[in-house]
């Protein structure tokens, strides 16, 4: 869904064409396991370090790059239906890219349909905070930190926010023939 309540057809490749137009820094599409995370970080960081000429936007979007890298480790789902579209049933993505205001990263993975609600208005929520309430939300979580089963806790997009002073961006997809997953598309703009 996106912001203006549209819902849209899901096409993982289309998708990755969008999101991928522009200076690409690092993509992947598939599983991400610890494996991957451990060879993917000293890339990026030489990426950005060969192709981004400003240092706080260098460390801003290794930072969220790690944030956002983790979170698809920790939060992605298996499901078994999207084998038969996708080949895998734990798909996740991510890409980066450098634009003229600084980078993109922007992260995609499955969700169960009934997590939609609590995605968007987490992401609504921070939108509407201004950078001083945002600071004080992560002061509040920092200090009041409960694990989740996941082993997180909560601060991950609080984080993305107050690093980058810009607003998370969304969109759900509707997937082909499976009406209990949508696909959640997430982009952070670091500058």
């Amino acid at each position: 869904m996106t912001a203006n309540g549209s819902i849209l057809e899901f096409d993982l490749d289309a998708w990755m064409k969008r999101k991928s137009a522009g200076s690409v820094l690092i993509e992947h599409v598939g599983e991400f396991s610890s494996e991957y995370i451990d060879s993917v970080l000293p890339k990026v960081e030489q990426n950005l370090n060969e192709q981004v000429d400003q240092e706080n936007i260098r460390k801003k979007a290794f930072h969220i790059f790690v944030e956002c890298i983790q979170n698809l480790y920790h939060h992605i789902e298996p499901n078994p239906s999207l084998v038969k579209d996708f080949g895998d049933d734990k798909l996740g993505a991510i890409v980066m890219i450098k634009d003229e205001n600084g980078c993109r990263i922007t992260t995609g993975n499955f969700v169960p349909k009934e997590k939609m609600p609590v995605l968007m208005s987490r992401i609504d929520n921070l939108n509407a905070m201004d950078a001083a309430q945002i600071k004080q939300l992560y002061r509040d979580t920092i200090n009041n930190m409960t694990f989740s089963a996941k082993g997180g806790a909560g601060i991950g997009m609080i984080d993305m926010c107050r690093k980058t002073g810009n607003k998370l961006e969304y969109d759900f997809y509707d997937v082909k023939d499976n009406p209990d997953v949508k696909f959640f598309s997430f982009d952070v703009n670091i500058s």
